[in-house]
């Protein structure tokens, strides 16, 4: 059976993530790491207050969201990774769109980032964009790498709305129709935390194309496995 590894920031299973990427990888078996699997609830607390930019959303064991530093998950990502390479995957998912410097593996890791990006940066020309970011502090960040991925004078209206909470619908369907207010004409969901329930209904209350992460992320690993 062929094998791909996932590896999330946070903490593995991610049982939010897998039933929606599954039925995109028939005959796949995943085998999940996080990057945090090893650290205690008070570990946790303490990356939560110490926490500096740039942050990434990600989501604990028991489903809680957390909010961390980029530095703060390195060090488990590379084992993480080496971990999978040593368990025979053909290829690693990373369970995440921040912007991460070339990680090492023996098989080709897919980066939710660059594959969003130049999916959207195709789609999306002389367009605005309304990006949906799970934390309010990524909100500067976020707006600056779209704009900079889009290029020339691109358009970027950025709004919060996290997966991981317990509104999280209704968080996201404010957030689609502030985006629709402020004239966006194509809607990313830039976490792969949001689920393509959440897709749907951005959809309805946009009345927008949405661009959901963790499936243009399956499909590009379904392409990339050869199936």
């Amino acid at each position: 059976m062929t094998r791909l590894g996932a590896i999330t920031v946070g903490q593995s299973p991610r049982v939010d993530i897998l039933p929606d990427i599954e039925p995109l990888l028939p005959g796949v078996e995943i085998l999940e790491r996080g990057a945090l699997d090893n650290f205690t609830d008070g570990e946790l607390d303490g990356l939560m207050e110490r926490r500096r930019d740039p942050v990434l959303a990600t989501r604990r064991r028991d489903g809680r969201e957390i909010i961390v530093a980029e530095e703060d998950v390195m060090g488990g990502l590379r084992a993480g990774i080496e971990d999978l390479n040593e368990r025979e995957v053909e290829a690693v998912l990373l369970l995440c769109t921040g912007t991460f410097p070339e990680l090492e593996s023996r098989v080709p890791i897919l980066y939710p980032e660059r594959l969003l990006s130049h999916f959207v940066r195709a789609v999306c020309r002389d367009c605005t964009l309304g990006v949906m970011t799970p934390a309010v502090a990524q909100i500067p960040f976020q707006r600056e790498r779209w704009e900079r991925a889009l290029g020339g004078d691109a358009c970027v209206e950025v709004v919060h709305a996290s997966p991981y909470v317990g509104d999280a619908l209704e968080g996201v369907k404010v957030a689609a129709r502030d985006l629709a207010s402020r004239g966006a004409s194509l809607i990313v969901m830039d976490c792969l935390g949001f689920t393509r329930e959440m897709r749907a209904l951005a959809r309805q209350e946009s009345g927008l194309r949405v661009v959901l992460a963790r499936t243009v992320v399956a499909r590009a690993g379904a392409e990339l496995l050869g199936l």
